[in-house]
């Protein structure tokens, strides 16, 4: 029974950051479908930044700064808010974390 109780906390205070790691995974999908079949090297080539990096960050394997993701977008040739545009519900997230702090 202490081990459920204790797993139950660790997954209330994780929350945030499980949902941050899925809002990545979307963003490196988006990534992933802006890209299509053109290769990273290719799109390095249009942009500052590494081929390596873009298919980091396009595999989540690494967190990006905001200049990278812009570099990414330039080199995919999409506006940058193409690759913020995700299927993610902000506001219910919002309600959780603002429920959770009430409590």
């Amino acid at each position: 029974m202490k081990f459920l109780l204790a797993s139950f906390n660790l997954q209330a205070n994780a929350k945030p950051m499980n949902e941050t790691i899925k809002i990545k995974e979307l963003i490196a999908n988006r990534i992933k479908k802006s890209k299509g079949n053109i290769p990273y090297t290719q799109i390095s080539e249009r942009c500052d930044t590494t081929s390596a990096r873009i298919s980091d960050v396009a595999n989540n394997k690494i967190d990006c700064r905001l200049s990278t993701l812009i570099d990414i977008a330039i080199g995919l040739r999409v506006h940058p808010k193409d690759l913020l545009d995700i299927d993610f519900d902000f506001n219910e997230y919002y309600s959780s974390l603002d429920g959770a702090i009430k409590k």
